[in-house]
């Protein structure tokens, strides 16, 4: 399981280890091995490569000293640069004294001339610098030598467990800090680095084990994974029939937005939902039925505009005190209006199933947020940051700093599922349960993405899933749909309507 960890946590987990007998030094070889893997990997072999190791006085600069006496075995060109003053942590002077004699090294204080003609002429350089302990402003003299780096490196650059110049628990980036290409992140995913613009300063993120147990971590989010999410994936039973898997209403779409009652309800049909009814109006269920006739309708009226009217409130209401459903959804394509607001209500408050707020349901309850607290068997919000600022009465830059608090915050205080969505999305319970996305890319970046991603939360609601585990899997199975069509379309040519084909070729794997 991928975890995602505060610096406390990570210190923690490390006592833990070295307390169950895996030992400050044993993790520091860990991580060397692991860092010396990926970086092999990246440059396709390190034989006869030159390498300059920015190395600092704690364990980030001890997990360099490692580093570079791998690469020194390896027959790499080395160059260990004490950037400050030489180890100062326990563990890293133990691994220096192990492996002065064997790499070679220096003060950059002493040598810079000999440094900056170094890093001007290296396949790599490698940040280990501060890792988790740096937080405030960058002395000056590091400030120049990361600039000459960025300027005159013509080399691939590696920074090791956190780019030097980020604050791992905040995402605060300092001026001057270290840009790598790319980030080893160690042992577990640091909190600060999913929060904005931290995580676009990181290059490509890279995860390595490290061993520390996953016992050994306390109350950290998970980070979606195929190895978390398997297991929440509804069975598809020999004996069964349409009823097994579920019942769902889907109440989208307007004059405006006919594409969104088709993609929400294309998006529940292919991720397994047994019987889906569409409520929408007539308008729409004219232009889309052709495209969807495995969905059954709920015809609504509706105004002037094509969107729903007054009347076709009352007909929800009849319908859900009539017919049991498993799961609701609401607000695709609805449209910003009063009536929007007045179904969307009703619906929390009338539904006996759970249900799932998106798009123009979300708008709408901006002004009644608190009606959220009166749901029967549960909700699950699916908002972007501008909807989720319009929610909260948060900027969007608020938001985008901490995401992971932001949605637990909202999570524990209304008692609702959070789907913020995102780079990253966070899917957080009301009891304290968090996910961070791991899938997805820019080709998601399309009108219609987050309709399909309703569609497809609802449906494995309604097939049963608890609410939490459906919003984590339809979130990564979404952005690992978008991932595999990446590689034959590329970013800009993935559709939302792409998605829910691909969904059957993943869940069947």
């Amino acid at each position: 399981m991928r975890l995602t960890v505060t610096n406390e946590q990570m210190r923690t987990a490390e006592a833990n280890a070295d307390k169950n007998g895996i030992s400050y030094m044993k993790l520091m070889r860990n991580a060397g091995e692991a860092c010396f893997g990926r970086i092999s990997k990246i440059l396709g072999g390190v034989e006869d490569k030159t390498f300059v190791i920015l190395s600092g006085r704690g364990n980030n600069g001890g997990d360099g000293i490692v580093i570079a006496n791998m690469l020194t075995e390896a027959h790499a060109s080395v160059i260990l640069v004490f950037v400050q003053d030489l180890p100062k942590s326990d563990t890293a002077r133990q691994c220096y004294s192990m492996y002065e004699k064997v790499v070679k090294s220096c003060l950059y204080v002493h040598r810079q001339d000999v440094v900056k003609r170094a890093i001007s002429a290296c396949d790599a350089i490698i940040d280990c610098v501060f890792g988790t302990g740096f937080h405030g402003e960058l002395e000056e003299n590091l400030i120049d030598l990361f600039g000459f780096v960025q300027e005159n490196c013509p080399g691939i650059k590696i920074s090791v467990d956190v780019p030097s110049g980020i604050d791992s628990d905040t995402g605060e980036i300092a001026k001057g800090a270290f840009v790598p290409d790319h980030t080893i992140v160690l042992g577990a995913m640091k909190k600060g680095l999913y929060s904005h613009p931290a995580y676009e300063s990181c290059g490509s993120i890279l995860l390595a084990d490290i061993g520390i147990p996953s016992n050994c971590y306390d109350a950290c989010e998970a980070a979606l994974t195929d190895d978390v999410l398997r297991e929440f994936i509804p069975e598809r039973k020999r004996v069964s029939h349409k009823g097994t898997y579920g019942k769902m209403l889907n109440i989208s779409g307007s004059a405006f937005y006919t594409g969104a009652a088709l993609l929400s309800t294309e998006g529940a049909l292919r991720t397994g939902v047994g019987l889906c009814t569409l409520a929408t109006p007539t308008r729409v269920i004219n232009a889309i039925a052709a495209a969807v006739p495995e969905t059954t309708y709920l015809p609504l009226e509706q105004d002037f505009d094509g969107f729903i009217n007054d009347k076709s409130v009352d007909m929800i209401m009849v319908e859900l005190e009539n017919r049991k459903y498993d799961a609701v959804l609401v607000g695709c394509g609805l449209g910003n209006r009063k009536t929007t607001r007045d179904l969307t209500e009703i619906v929390i408050r009338s539904a006996d199933c759970p249900v799932i707020i998106d798009a123009d349901g979300l708008n709408s309850l901006a002004g009644n947020i608190n009606v959220l607290k009166e749901s029967k068997k549960g909700v699950i919000v699916t908002p972007h940051p501008a909807e989720f600022a319009r929610m909260t009465g948060k900027s969007v830059e608020e938001i985008q700093h901490d995401r992971i608090s932001a949605a637990k915050t909202f999570a524990n205080e209304y008692g609702c599922v959070t789907v913020l969505k995102g780079v990253n999305t966070v899917v957080a319970a009301p009891d304290g349960q968090a996910f961070v996305n791991t899938t997805g890319n820019p080709g998601l970046a399309k009108g219609g993405s987050g309709d399909v991603l309703a569609g497809m939360i609802a449906s494995l609601t309604a097939q049963g899933a608890e609410p939490l585990y459906a919003a984590a899997l339809g979130v990564y199975l979404h952005g690992l749909a978008a991932d595999k069509l990446a590689q034959t379309k590329g970013l800009a040519g993935i559709l939302p309507r792409d998605i829910p084909e691909a969904l059957p070729e993943l869940l069947r794997k």
